[in-house]
């Protein structure tokens, strides 16, 4: 996935994940500002994506079935 196709997807309220189905991706504030950060939701991991991670990005339904 490319940065625009991130971030408009995150604008439109789909389902962003990286890496796995396990990390959700969203919009979330830092004290540095806003970032895109992705929360692994079994054990709550957080982490600020760097653009080199955009790539692995993915939308949940593009998944289904692989």
């Amino acid at each position: 996935m490319e940065l625009r196709e991130l971030t408009q997807a995150l604008s439109a309220g789909k389902p962003v994940r990286w890496k796995s189905s396990g990390y959700h991706v969203y919009w979330d504030t830092l004290p540095n500002g806003p970032a895109i950060v992705a929360t692994f939701k079994s054990n709550g991991f957080t982490c600020a994506l760097d653009m080199n991670e955009v790539k692995d990005c993915f939308l949940e339904e593009d998944n289904n079935g692989k």
